[in-house]
Protein backbone atom coordinates (compact mmCIF):
# COMPACT_ATOMS: atom_id res chain seq x y z
CA UNK A 1 0.00 0.00 0.00
CA UNK A 2 0.83 3.63 -0.74
CA UNK A 3 2.24 5.89 1.81
CA UNK A 4 -0.38 8.39 0.74
CA UNK A 5 -3.12 5.68 0.86
CA UNK A 6 -2.27 5.07 4.33
CA UNK A 7 -2.54 8.80 5.23
CA UNK A 8 -5.79 8.94 3.20
CA UNK A 9 -7.24 6.17 4.96
CA UNK A 10 -6.26 7.90 8.12
CA UNK A 11 -7.89 11.09 7.87
CA UNK A 12 -10.94 9.39 6.80
CA UNK A 13 -11.12 6.87 9.42
CA UNK A 14 -10.46 9.47 12.50
CA UNK A 15 -13.08 11.85 10.24
CA UNK A 16 -15.77 9.38 9.81
CA UNK A 17 -14.81 8.02 13.92
CA UNK A 18 -15.88 11.87 14.66
CA UNK A 19 -19.18 12.08 12.94
CA UNK A 20 -19.79 8.95 14.09
CA UNK A 21 -19.36 9.59 18.07
CA UNK A 22 -21.02 12.75 17.45
CA UNK A 23 -23.85 11.19 16.10
CA UNK A 24 -23.77 8.92 18.71
CA UNK A 25 -24.13 10.97 21.41
CA UNK A 26 -26.65 13.75 20.19
CA UNK A 27 -29.14 10.52 19.29
CA UNK A 28 -28.98 8.67 23.05
CA UNK A 29 -28.48 12.09 25.05
CA UNK A 30 -30.13 15.18 23.11
CA UNK A 31 -32.88 13.08 22.21
CA UNK A 32 -34.97 11.73 25.32
CA UNK A 33 -38.31 12.62 23.97
CA UNK A 34 -37.88 9.97 21.28
CA UNK A 35 -37.46 7.23 23.74
CA UNK A 36 -40.44 8.70 26.05
CA UNK A 37 -42.59 8.63 23.39
CA UNK A 38 -41.12 4.52 22.83
CA UNK A 39 -39.37 4.56 20.37
CA UNK A 40 -37.01 1.96 21.64
CA UNK A 41 -38.86 -0.66 19.48
CA UNK A 42 -38.80 1.24 16.15
CA UNK A 43 -34.93 2.09 17.05
CA UNK A 44 -34.57 -1.74 17.13
CA UNK A 45 -36.56 -2.95 14.47
CA UNK A 46 -34.60 -0.18 12.19
CA UNK A 47 -31.18 -1.81 13.80
CA UNK A 48 -32.28 -5.45 12.58
CA UNK A 49 -34.01 -4.44 9.15
CA UNK A 50 -30.61 -2.50 8.44
CA UNK A 51 -28.18 -5.33 9.70
CA UNK A 52 -30.61 -7.70 7.76
CA UNK A 53 -29.99 -6.38 4.81
CA UNK A 54 -26.40 -5.59 4.72
CA UNK A 55 -25.96 -9.74 5.56
CA UNK A 56 -27.63 -10.44 1.76
CA UNK A 57 -26.14 -7.99 -0.72
CA UNK A 58 -26.05 -9.39 -3.72
CA UNK A 59 -23.21 -9.84 -6.14
CA UNK A 60 -23.32 -7.88 -9.49
CA UNK A 61 -19.37 -8.67 -9.67
CA UNK A 62 -16.91 -10.53 -7.75
CA UNK A 63 -15.94 -7.42 -6.57
CA UNK A 64 -19.22 -4.96 -6.19
CA UNK A 65 -22.07 -5.99 -4.26
CA UNK A 66 -26.18 -4.52 -3.83
CA UNK A 67 -28.07 -4.60 -0.71
CA UNK A 68 -31.62 -3.70 0.74
CA UNK A 69 -29.63 -1.12 3.33
CA UNK A 70 -30.53 1.94 2.13
CA UNK A 71 -34.20 1.37 2.34
CA UNK A 72 -33.88 1.29 6.27
CA UNK A 73 -30.89 4.03 6.28
CA UNK A 74 -33.15 6.51 4.61
CA UNK A 75 -36.43 5.18 6.77
CA UNK A 76 -33.79 6.18 9.96
CA UNK A 77 -33.21 9.51 8.31
CA UNK A 78 -37.25 10.58 8.46
CA UNK A 79 -37.91 8.70 11.68
CA UNK A 80 -34.88 9.09 14.27
CA UNK A 81 -32.78 11.98 12.21
CA UNK A 82 -29.57 11.62 10.51
CA UNK A 83 -28.10 10.98 13.92
CA UNK A 84 -30.07 8.21 14.54
CA UNK A 85 -29.38 7.16 10.96
CA UNK A 86 -25.53 7.26 11.58
CA UNK A 87 -26.23 5.39 14.70
CA UNK A 88 -28.12 2.67 13.24
CA UNK A 89 -25.49 2.35 10.42
CA UNK A 90 -22.38 1.93 13.04
CA UNK A 91 -23.81 -0.78 15.13
CA UNK A 92 -25.22 -2.95 12.71
CA UNK A 93 -21.70 -2.55 11.31
CA UNK A 94 -20.18 -4.46 13.50
CA UNK A 95 -22.41 -7.13 13.26
CA UNK A 96 -22.45 -8.11 9.67
CA UNK A 97 -21.67 -10.93 8.35
CA UNK A 98 -21.23 -11.25 4.41
CA UNK A 99 -20.77 -13.91 2.09
CA UNK A 100 -18.13 -14.70 -0.13
CA UNK A 101 -19.24 -14.63 -4.25
CA UNK A 102 -18.85 -18.75 -4.25
CA UNK A 103 -21.10 -19.20 -0.74
CA UNK A 104 -17.77 -20.95 0.73
CA UNK A 105 -16.70 -18.40 3.21
CA UNK A 106 -17.78 -15.51 5.05
CA UNK A 107 -16.18 -12.00 5.91
CA UNK A 108 -16.70 -10.19 9.56
CA UNK A 109 -14.86 -7.86 11.28
CA UNK A 110 -12.89 -10.69 12.32
CA UNK A 111 -11.23 -11.74 9.48
CA UNK A 112 -11.08 -8.02 7.38
CA UNK A 113 -7.79 -6.16 8.19
CA UNK A 114 -8.63 -3.48 11.04
CA UNK A 115 -7.31 -0.54 9.13
CA UNK A 116 -9.90 -1.44 5.95
CA UNK A 117 -12.91 -1.73 8.62
CA UNK A 118 -12.53 1.49 9.73
CA UNK A 119 -12.69 2.85 6.55
CA UNK A 120 -15.46 1.35 5.63
CA UNK A 121 -17.50 2.05 8.51
CA UNK A 122 -15.68 5.80 8.22
CA UNK A 123 -17.45 5.88 4.53
CA UNK A 124 -20.46 5.00 6.10
CA UNK A 125 -20.79 7.51 8.56
CA UNK A 126 -19.39 10.14 6.47
CA UNK A 127 -21.58 9.73 3.66
CA UNK A 128 -24.58 9.55 6.10
CA UNK A 129 -23.42 12.20 8.48
CA UNK A 130 -23.02 14.48 5.32
CA UNK A 131 -26.01 13.74 3.48
CA UNK A 132 -27.69 14.35 7.85
CA UNK A 133 -26.37 18.09 7.12
CA UNK A 134 -27.94 18.47 4.01
CA UNK A 135 -31.19 17.20 5.13
CA UNK A 136 -31.17 19.99 7.93
CA UNK A 137 -30.49 22.67 6.00
CA UNK A 138 -32.89 21.72 3.62
CA UNK A 139 -35.64 21.87 6.71
CA UNK A 140 -36.07 18.44 7.39
CA UNK A 141 -36.48 16.96 10.71
CA UNK A 142 -37.12 13.64 12.51
CA UNK A 143 -40.40 12.53 12.70
CA UNK A 144 -41.56 14.66 10.30
CA UNK A 145 -42.48 12.86 6.75
CA UNK A 146 -45.58 14.97 5.44
CA UNK A 147 -45.81 15.46 1.79
CA UNK A 148 -44.36 17.79 -0.19
CA UNK A 149 -42.12 19.11 2.31
CA UNK A 150 -40.29 16.02 3.01
CA UNK A 151 -39.17 15.66 -0.78
CA UNK A 152 -36.39 18.50 -0.68
CA UNK A 153 -34.75 17.54 2.08
CA UNK A 154 -35.18 13.67 1.54
CA UNK A 155 -33.79 14.44 -2.19
CA UNK A 156 -30.95 16.13 -0.75
CA UNK A 157 -29.64 13.63 1.62
CA UNK A 158 -30.03 11.22 -1.23
CA UNK A 159 -27.80 12.78 -3.25
CA UNK A 160 -25.29 14.19 -1.20
CA UNK A 161 -24.95 10.71 0.86
CA UNK A 162 -24.12 9.21 -2.96
CA UNK A 163 -21.92 11.74 -3.77
CA UNK A 164 -19.86 11.73 -0.36
CA UNK A 165 -19.60 7.86 -0.76
CA UNK A 166 -18.43 7.78 -4.36
CA UNK A 167 -16.08 10.72 -3.65
CA UNK A 168 -14.41 8.32 -0.77
CA UNK A 169 -14.10 5.38 -2.50
CA UNK A 170 -13.10 7.25 -5.91
CA UNK A 171 -10.37 9.18 -4.26
CA UNK A 172 -8.79 5.75 -2.78
CA UNK A 173 -9.07 4.61 -6.08
CA UNK A 174 -7.11 7.86 -7.51
CA UNK A 175 -3.92 7.61 -5.07
CA UNK A 176 -3.73 3.80 -4.22
CA UNK A 177 -4.08 2.47 -8.54
CA UNK A 178 -3.39 5.75 -9.94
CA UNK A 179 -7.02 5.67 -11.25
CA UNK A 180 -8.12 8.27 -14.02
CA UNK A 181 -10.57 10.87 -12.32
CA UNK A 182 -12.51 10.88 -15.40
CA UNK A 183 -14.67 8.90 -16.36
CA UNK A 184 -14.10 7.16 -12.79
CA UNK A 185 -16.40 9.64 -11.30
CA UNK A 186 -19.03 9.28 -13.53
CA UNK A 187 -19.15 5.46 -13.98
CA UNK A 188 -18.68 5.49 -9.67
CA UNK A 189 -21.63 7.20 -9.90
CA UNK A 190 -23.98 6.01 -12.80
CA UNK A 191 -23.26 2.59 -11.52
CA UNK A 192 -24.79 3.49 -7.57
CA UNK A 193 -27.51 5.68 -8.97
CA UNK A 194 -30.05 3.41 -10.54
CA UNK A 195 -29.82 1.19 -6.99
CA UNK A 196 -29.87 4.11 -5.15
CA UNK A 197 -32.77 5.85 -6.61
CA UNK A 198 -34.83 2.93 -6.88
CA UNK A 199 -34.83 1.86 -3.58
CA UNK A 200 -34.86 5.64 -1.75
CA UNK A 201 -39.07 6.13 -2.43
CA UNK A 202 -39.40 2.42 -0.67
CA UNK A 203 -37.67 4.55 2.14
CA UNK A 204 -40.38 6.43 2.50
CA UNK A 205 -42.81 4.36 2.60
CA UNK A 206 -40.88 2.12 5.19
CA UNK A 207 -40.81 5.33 7.28
CA UNK A 208 -44.87 5.82 6.76
CA UNK A 209 -45.44 2.55 8.07
CA UNK A 210 -43.67 2.98 10.94
CA UNK A 211 -45.90 5.55 12.08
CA UNK A 212 -49.30 3.55 11.79
CA UNK A 213 -51.04 2.09 14.35
CA UNK A 214 -48.76 -1.34 14.54
CA UNK A 215 -46.42 0.01 12.67
CA UNK A 216 -43.70 -1.99 13.77
CA UNK A 217 -45.44 -5.08 12.72
CA UNK A 218 -46.43 -3.59 9.48
CA UNK A 219 -42.47 -2.66 8.63
CA UNK A 220 -41.40 -6.13 8.84
CA UNK A 221 -44.41 -7.66 6.95
CA UNK A 222 -43.63 -4.60 4.39
CA UNK A 223 -39.96 -6.56 3.58
CA UNK A 224 -41.10 -9.57 3.48
CA UNK A 225 -42.20 -8.63 -0.80
CA UNK A 226 -38.73 -6.91 -0.95
CA UNK A 227 -36.84 -10.15 0.41
CA UNK A 228 -39.13 -12.13 -2.13
CA UNK A 229 -37.88 -9.83 -5.20
CA UNK A 230 -34.13 -10.20 -3.86
CA UNK A 231 -34.47 -14.03 -4.05
CA UNK A 232 -35.95 -13.82 -7.57
CA UNK A 233 -32.83 -11.64 -8.82
CA UNK A 234 -30.32 -13.69 -6.79
CA UNK A 235 -31.34 -16.85 -8.81
CA UNK A 236 -31.72 -15.02 -12.20
CA UNK A 237 -28.27 -13.86 -11.41
CA UNK A 238 -26.56 -17.42 -10.31
CA UNK A 239 -28.56 -18.57 -13.77
CA UNK A 240 -26.20 -15.75 -15.82
CA UNK A 241 -23.01 -16.70 -13.40
CA UNK A 242 -23.38 -20.53 -14.02
CA UNK A 243 -24.05 -20.09 -17.62
CA UNK A 244 -21.06 -17.88 -18.34
CA UNK A 245 -18.92 -20.21 -16.22
CA UNK A 246 -20.16 -23.48 -18.29
CA UNK A 247 -18.63 -21.75 -21.51
CA UNK A 248 -15.65 -20.28 -19.74
CA UNK A 249 -15.33 -23.65 -18.71
CA UNK A 250 -15.19 -24.96 -23.12
CA UNK A 251 -12.56 -22.00 -22.92
CA UNK A 252 -10.26 -23.76 -20.51
CA UNK A 253 -10.41 -27.47 -22.10
CA UNK A 254 -9.69 -25.39 -25.81
CA UNK A 255 -6.74 -24.01 -23.65
CA UNK A 256 -5.57 -27.06 -22.18
CA UNK A 257 -5.31 -28.65 -25.21
CA UNK A 258 -2.62 -26.53 -26.30
CA UNK A 259 0.27 -25.65 -23.58
CA UNK A 260 1.34 -22.95 -25.77
CA UNK A 261 -1.88 -20.94 -24.87
CA UNK A 262 -2.72 -21.72 -22.01
CA UNK A 263 -3.90 -18.51 -19.86
CA UNK A 264 -4.41 -16.93 -23.44
CA UNK A 265 -7.89 -15.67 -22.51
CA UNK A 266 -7.25 -14.36 -19.13
CA UNK A 267 -4.23 -12.33 -20.88
CA UNK A 268 -6.24 -10.79 -23.19
CA UNK A 269 -8.86 -9.65 -21.07
CA UNK A 270 -6.15 -8.05 -19.22
CA UNK A 271 -4.90 -6.11 -22.01
CA UNK A 272 -7.87 -5.67 -23.40
CA UNK A 273 -9.11 -3.84 -19.95
CA UNK A 274 -6.39 -1.54 -19.67
CA UNK A 275 -6.05 -0.44 -22.93
CA UNK A 276 -9.92 0.36 -22.96
CA UNK A 277 -9.16 2.17 -19.75
CA UNK A 278 -6.49 4.39 -21.40
CA UNK A 279 -9.07 5.09 -24.27
CA UNK A 280 -11.54 6.24 -21.93
CA UNK A 281 -14.20 3.40 -22.41
CA UNK A 282 -17.22 3.30 -19.97
CA UNK A 283 -17.92 0.85 -17.68
CA UNK A 284 -20.29 -1.04 -19.67
CA UNK A 285 -17.85 -1.41 -22.41
CA UNK A 286 -15.22 -2.48 -20.07
CA UNK A 287 -17.09 -5.34 -18.77
CA UNK A 288 -18.15 -6.05 -22.51
CA UNK A 289 -14.16 -6.50 -23.39
CA UNK A 290 -13.85 -8.91 -20.46
CA UNK A 291 -16.31 -11.43 -21.60
CA UNK A 292 -15.47 -11.03 -24.93
CA UNK A 293 -11.77 -12.21 -24.09
CA UNK A 294 -13.19 -14.97 -22.60
CA UNK A 295 -14.99 -16.33 -25.46
CA UNK A 296 -12.79 -14.76 -28.06
CA UNK A 297 -11.77 -17.95 -29.83
CA UNK A 298 -14.34 -20.19 -28.16
CA UNK A 299 -14.77 -21.17 -31.66
CA UNK A 300 -11.41 -23.04 -31.88
CA UNK A 301 -13.02 -25.80 -29.63
CA UNK A 302 -14.30 -27.38 -33.43
CA UNK A 303 -10.90 -27.23 -34.60
CA UNK A 304 -9.40 -30.72 -35.37
CA UNK A 305 -6.24 -31.18 -32.97
CA UNK A 306 -4.01 -32.12 -35.64
CA UNK A 307 -4.39 -28.74 -37.25
CA UNK A 308 -4.82 -26.69 -33.66
CA UNK A 309 -1.87 -28.46 -31.95
CA UNK A 310 -0.07 -28.48 -35.43
CA UNK A 311 3.86 -27.89 -34.46
CA UNK A 312 4.91 -25.44 -37.65
CA UNK A 313 3.36 -23.39 -40.04
CA UNK A 314 -0.01 -24.00 -41.45
CA UNK A 315 -0.65 -24.60 -44.91
CA UNK A 316 -3.47 -22.45 -46.90
CA UNK A 317 -6.40 -25.17 -46.23
CA UNK A 318 -5.22 -25.51 -42.35
CA UNK A 319 -5.29 -21.76 -42.28
CA UNK A 320 -8.58 -21.85 -44.16
CA UNK A 321 -10.09 -24.20 -41.20
CA UNK A 322 -8.16 -22.05 -38.34
CA UNK A 323 -10.28 -18.79 -39.82
CA UNK A 324 -13.68 -20.39 -39.55
CA UNK A 325 -12.97 -19.93 -35.35
CA UNK A 326 -14.87 -16.74 -34.91
CA UNK A 327 -18.00 -18.06 -36.91
CA UNK A 328 -18.07 -21.39 -35.09
CA UNK A 329 -17.85 -19.13 -31.76
CA UNK A 330 -20.36 -16.82 -32.95
CA UNK A 331 -22.70 -19.93 -33.35
CA UNK A 332 -21.94 -21.29 -29.56
CA UNK A 333 -22.77 -17.72 -28.31
CA UNK A 334 -26.16 -17.50 -30.21
CA UNK A 335 -27.52 -20.47 -28.50
CA UNK A 336 -26.88 -18.79 -24.81
CA UNK A 337 -29.14 -16.07 -23.51
CA UNK A 338 -27.14 -12.76 -22.64
CA UNK A 339 -24.24 -12.71 -24.75
CA UNK A 340 -25.54 -10.51 -27.80
CA UNK A 341 -23.61 -7.71 -27.47
CA UNK A 342 -20.37 -9.75 -27.54
CA UNK A 343 -20.96 -11.84 -30.43
CA UNK A 344 -19.45 -8.45 -32.92
CA UNK A 345 -16.34 -8.31 -30.93
CA UNK A 346 -15.77 -11.91 -31.22
CA UNK A 347 -17.30 -12.17 -34.38
CA UNK A 348 -14.76 -9.31 -35.53
CA UNK A 349 -11.67 -9.30 -33.84
CA UNK A 350 -9.33 -10.82 -36.37
CA UNK A 351 -10.68 -8.67 -38.79
CA UNK A 352 -8.24 -5.57 -40.34
CA UNK A 353 -8.77 -2.06 -40.51
CA UNK A 354 -8.06 -1.94 -43.93
CA UNK A 355 -10.07 -5.25 -44.89
CA UNK A 356 -7.61 -7.80 -45.47
CA UNK A 357 -8.83 -9.62 -42.33
CA UNK A 358 -11.49 -12.49 -41.48
CA UNK A 359 -13.91 -13.82 -41.58
CA UNK A 360 -15.91 -11.33 -43.46
CA UNK A 361 -12.86 -8.57 -45.08
CA UNK A 362 -15.18 -6.22 -42.87
CA UNK A 363 -13.07 -2.78 -42.26
CA UNK A 364 -12.78 0.90 -41.31
CA UNK A 365 -15.71 2.19 -38.94
CA UNK A 366 -17.34 -0.86 -40.32
CA UNK A 367 -16.01 -3.30 -37.23
CA UNK A 368 -17.02 -2.01 -33.46
CA UNK A 369 -13.91 -0.39 -31.90
CA UNK A 370 -14.08 -2.93 -29.04
CA UNK A 371 -13.33 -5.49 -31.68
CA UNK A 372 -10.12 -3.61 -32.61
CA UNK A 373 -9.25 -3.75 -28.69
CA UNK A 374 -9.88 -6.83 -28.61
CA UNK A 375 -7.67 -8.00 -31.72
CA UNK A 376 -4.50 -6.03 -30.48
CA UNK A 377 -4.93 -7.06 -27.09
CA UNK A 378 -5.16 -10.57 -28.81
CA UNK A 379 -2.25 -9.84 -31.11
CA UNK A 380 -0.14 -8.16 -28.56
CA UNK A 381 -0.21 -11.44 -26.35
CA UNK A 382 0.38 -13.61 -29.16
CA UNK A 383 3.78 -11.52 -30.62
CA UNK A 384 5.14 -11.82 -27.26
CA UNK A 385 4.16 -15.45 -26.44
CA UNK A 386 6.40 -18.67 -27.56
CA UNK A 387 4.96 -20.90 -30.05
CA UNK A 388 6.57 -24.61 -31.22
CA UNK A 389 7.84 -22.81 -34.60
CA UNK A 390 9.48 -19.17 -33.02
CA UNK A 391 10.13 -17.94 -29.75
CA UNK A 392 8.06 -15.00 -28.31
CA UNK A 393 9.22 -11.11 -29.23
CA UNK A 394 9.84 -8.74 -26.81
CA UNK A 395 7.35 -5.77 -25.70
CA UNK A 396 9.28 -3.09 -27.62
CA UNK A 397 9.18 -5.23 -30.94
CA UNK A 398 5.26 -5.78 -30.41
CA UNK A 399 5.22 -2.22 -29.85
CA UNK A 400 7.02 -1.06 -32.91
CA UNK A 401 5.13 -4.04 -35.08
CA UNK A 402 2.04 -2.62 -33.92
CA UNK A 403 3.22 1.36 -35.12
CA UNK A 404 3.82 -0.25 -38.81
CA UNK A 405 0.89 -2.00 -39.05
CA UNK A 406 -1.30 1.05 -37.42
CA UNK A 407 -3.49 1.99 -40.21
CA UNK A 408 -3.01 -1.53 -41.85
CA UNK A 409 -4.05 -4.50 -39.74
CA UNK A 410 -4.57 -2.46 -36.50
CA UNK A 411 -7.25 0.75 -35.92
CA UNK A 412 -4.75 3.82 -35.74
CA UNK A 413 -6.02 5.01 -32.31
CA UNK A 414 -6.02 1.26 -30.82
CA UNK A 415 -2.52 0.77 -31.97
CA UNK A 416 -0.84 4.37 -31.06
CA UNK A 417 -2.66 4.06 -27.67
CA UNK A 418 -1.33 0.01 -26.72
CA UNK A 419 1.80 1.17 -28.67
CA UNK A 420 2.76 3.71 -25.80
CA UNK A 421 1.64 1.96 -22.94
CA UNK A 422 3.76 -0.88 -24.17
CA UNK A 423 6.56 1.43 -24.71
CA UNK A 424 5.78 2.93 -20.64
CA UNK A 425 5.67 -0.58 -19.34
CA UNK A 426 1.85 -0.31 -18.67
CA UNK A 427 1.22 -3.27 -20.69
CA UNK A 428 3.71 -6.07 -19.18
CA UNK A 429 2.65 -9.72 -19.16
CA UNK A 430 0.41 -10.54 -15.63
CA UNK A 431 1.60 -13.36 -13.42
CA UNK A 432 -1.47 -15.55 -13.73
CA UNK A 433 -0.31 -18.01 -10.72
CA UNK A 434 -1.21 -14.82 -8.37
CA UNK A 435 -5.12 -14.05 -7.83
CA UNK A 436 -5.95 -10.72 -9.47
CA UNK A 437 -9.13 -10.58 -7.85
CA UNK A 438 -10.43 -7.87 -4.89
CA UNK A 439 -9.84 -8.85 -1.56
CA UNK A 440 -13.31 -7.43 -0.60
CA UNK A 441 -16.57 -6.93 -2.44
CA UNK A 442 -17.55 -2.78 -2.56
CA UNK A 443 -21.14 -1.71 -2.35
CA UNK A 444 -22.11 -0.04 -5.39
Amino acid sequence: MRKATTWYMSAVSVSGLFVGGFAFWRFFFRNTAFWDAGGAWTFLVLLVLCWGCCCLPLYIRDDCTVDLSFISVLASVLLLGPEGAVTVCMLTYFFVVIPSPDGKSRSHIFNTQFSKTLFNLACRNLSVGLGGVFYYLAGGFAGNIALPGVLLPSLLFVVMAMVVNVLVVMFYFVIEQQARIFPTVFQMFAGLAPSIVCTAPIGYFLAMLFQMRGGVWLSMLFMLPLLLARYSFKLYLDSRKQQFNIVRTLAAALEAKDTYTQGHSQRVGYFAELIGQQMGFNYRQIELLRSAAVFHDIGKIGVPDAVLQKPGPLTPEERDIIRQHPEQGVRILKNLAGYDEIIPLVLHHHEFYDGRGYPGGTKGDEIPLGAYVLGVADAYDAIISDRPYRKGRTPQEAARILREESGRQFHPQVAVIAADMIEKGKLARPDLSESSEPTGASTC
